[in-house]
């Protein structure tokens, strides 16, 4: 399964979307795409909603299929990751940075 975090709409208030494969055959593949919102609770705290607030299915056949070069960039799950946020009208969300970790000055690290 791929999980990709994107950015909400106003059509479509999803932060999660849950890839997963179904089924293959010669020329075609199947994913179910779960869609999830993300809520603050009583204390503020963001929690992932336990229902799916979209499920559909992603063919990958015709064009779709003839199109993905396996093993090119981008890579495999990129690749499918395009196609479910194009279908469902979403986008990725920005990467988050780790804040950064502050080293100790020599003289502390010494004591």
């Amino acid at each position: 399964m791929i999980e990709v975090l994107t950015t909400p709409t106003p059509e479509l208030n999803v932060s999660k979307v849950a890839i997963k494969l179904t089924s293959a055959q010669e020329f075609g593949m199947q994913f179910s795409l779960t869609g999830f919102g993300k809520f603050k609770d009583s204390e503020g705290a963001d929690i992932w909603g336990s229902n799916p607030l979209v499920s559909t299915l992603l063919s990958v056949t015709g064009k779709s299929w003839s199109d993905w070069v396996p093993g090119a960039a981008p890579s495999d799950s990129d690749y499918i990751i395009d196609l479910a946020l194009k279908q469902l009208g979403l986008t990725r969300a920005p990467a988050v940075e780790a804040p950064a970790v502050e080293e100790p000055a020599e003289e502390e690290a010494a004591e």
